[in-house]
């Protein structure tokens, strides 16, 4: 995974207001969101239900190797957060992001 462009991402949805982060925030508007990011600090049983979902709704999903607050530096942001969803990236940028 490129950490560069999964910031560039991470960034842009945070400016356009397209990104959800938390665990309930992300399961509660799964509807057409395009790549979920998941942090190691999430607990198993959080992250096997968000990919039962994200699987349902054919959604990607990234495992970031990082903790919750470096995913939320990741997106700058001034917390924590242990999953994102982002909704305005395009398929050919979550297969770049996926495949890198």
């Amino acid at each position: 995974m490129n950490e560069k462009k999964l910031a560039k991402f991470l960034k842009e949805g945070v400016t356009n207001n397209k990104i959800k982060t938390g665990y309930k925030e992300v399961l509660q508007y799964i509807k057409g969101t395009k790549i979920i990011v998941l942090s190691k600090s999430l607990t198993p049983e959080k992250e096997e239900k968000i990919k039962k979902s994200a699987e349902e709704s054919d959604i990607s999903v990234i495992q970031y190797p990082g903790n919750s607050v470096l995913l939320g530096r990741l997106c700058s942001l001034s917390y924590g957060t242990s999953v994102v969803s982002l909704k305005n990236v395009s398929d050919e940028e979550v297969k770049e992001l996926i495949s890198s």
